[in-house]
This record gives structure tokens, sequence and C-alpha cells, in this order.
């Protein structure tokens, strides 16, 4: 009977909360963990369009369902095209003069990928419970949420990782990245000054190679332990990229985490703040059963 009570008590303060947002864009979470949306496209061509945190603008992807016509792509400032003015629309929430820009490949069953534009620079809050974003003028309730500093660099969102080697531990910035749909990313330059490649418990490897016949390798490793702030996570598949390629610059935190909280992103303020869902127990993305 208490466990009902709380439930349903968690469940007004959610529904409360919504009612104080400008806006609700609701969403579908697919089977890796990305969020997608429906979209209208110039109040002609309808899409699926994957939310991306990491990006600004919005892109269409070279294998999608929806043919979207409406969107005419230029080649004369960038050689895989942009398009410079359209109109999105979302539920009831509409970005004029998006930038689109060609042939970027995008998560599971969407068409094309949008990023931060649809939140229209206001505090917005990542609501997994009840599927849907929640746009706010002023700071919602913040109450049952933990604060957490973030970072902004050219634009994209990065929060501090603790990763937990043996007696180190080692703080670290972890660019959000809903796109990606593993736990999380380690940059070139941090798997090759703790010695990931050797150090960690392999659990999978592909090769692949460039048209310079360079190669690399992605390695899934087993990390034992890290944390973000006070919550702690073990035995996480984590992605290594080693070979002769060295172009991953930053760390990312991916969808497989990042579904598990509820977030509101105050970019302003440079504050995110997390709340445990019903995520949260969820399979590793890595070891989720097909």
């Amino acid at each position: 009977m208490l466990r009902i009570t709380i439930s349903l008590i968690l469940n007004i303060v959610l529904y409360v909360s919504a009612l104080n947002a400008q806006e609700i864009i609701p969403f579908k979470l697919n089977n890796h963990y990305n969020i997608i949306v429906k979209a209208l496209i110039n109040e002609k061509d309808s899409a699926n369009l994957m939310f991306q945190i990491a990006m600004n603008e919005a892109s269409l992807s070279p294998v999608r369902i929806n043919k979207v016509n409406s969107v005419q792509f230029d080649t004369t400032e960038f050689a895989e095209g942009l398009s410079k003015v359209n109109r999105i629309q979302v539920a009831n929430t509409t970005i004029d003069s998006i930038w689109i820009w060609n042939n970027e490949f995008s998560g599971y069953e969407s068409d094309g990928k949008i990023g931060i534009q649809l939140m229209k620079g206001k505090i917005f809050k990542i609501n997994y419970d009840q599927s849907q974003f929640e746009l706010f003028d002023k700071l919602p309730t913040t109450s049952d949420f933990i604060q957490i500093p973030l970072s902004i660099k050219r634009g994209q969102l990065f929060i501090s990782i603790k990763t937990i080697l043996g007696n180190q531990t080692i703080p670290s910035d972890f660019l959000l990245q809903s796109g990606f749909s593993g736990a999380l990313l380690y940059s070139n330059n941090f798997a090759d000054q703790h010695n990931l490649e050797n150090t960690l418990k392999v659990l999978n490897k592909t090769t692949m190679s460039n048209s310079a016949g360079q190669k690399i390798n992605n390695l899934i490793s087993l990390m034992p332990k890290i944390e973000i702030d006070q919550f702690m996570f073990e035995h996480v598949p984590v992605n290594i990229f080693t070979g002769e390629i060295k172009n991953q610059a930053n760390s990312y935190i991916g969808a497989d985490l990042i579904h598990r909280f509820n977030w509101i992103i105050d970019m302003k303020a440079g504050i995110a703040y997390i709340q445990k869902n019903k995520n949260y127990n969820d399979p590793y993305y890595f070891k989720k059963p097909n």
C-alpha cells in the first residue's frame, strides 16, 4: 500500500511540474536508447528526427524512409550540402530559419537529427518518466534532483564523471552525446594516458579501415566502476578507439547512461539537475537481450 502511495505522489509531482512548462514535446525512446520526435518540415514533409543534444541545428540522413522533398541542399559552401532556411515543427513548438545539413547518418527509426535549437534557448527538462521534453522560462522545482556543474564548450554540453581504476579516481569531462547508444566513449588522450587498451578486460573488438588503409579498432571493454556525482555504476561496458587513427578528441557520455536520469538543463546558469528515473536499472546497451 505504501509503495502505491509513494508512486502516486511521485506521479502527481511530475504532473504538476509539467503543468508549469511553457511547452511540452512528446517523444519516443527506441530500443537503442535514442529519443525520437515526430516533426513536420516546411509545413509539407513528415519526418522522424532523433534528438541529438550534442548538436545545435538539424540534419537529414542519406538513409531515410521519408524523402523530405521540401529541403533543397546547396553545395556552394559545403560539399556535403546545407539548406539554410527551413521551418521545423515538433508538437506545438516551431523553429524558423533552422539550418539542415545533408548526409549525416542518424539513429535507428529516424530520418535525421534535430539539436538543441528545438529548446528555443529555454531551460528544458528531459522527462523520461513521462516520455516528453518540458520547456520553461524559469527554473522549475528541483527539490528531488541532484545539482551538477555543466560546462559549455563551443555550444556543447559537458559534465564531470569520475573513472575509478584500482586506487585511482580520475575526474574528467564527458560530452553529452545522446546519439551514441553506448555508456561511455573515452577520448584517445584519456585512453592512451591511462593505458585502457591493456588495463581493461575486452568484451568485443571490431576493426575498420579508411580509404588509405589505416585501421581503427573499436574495443568494448569492461570498466570496473564510474561515478556521476553520488551515483555509482559498476562493470560498465565502455568504448575505446585504438589503432592508427587518433581523432577521438572528446570523451562521450552516451544514451545508455543519459536515459537513466531525468534531466533539467539550465545552459545560461551552467547547471544540470539529474534524478533517477524508471530506466535506472536497465541492462547496459552492450548486454541488452535482442
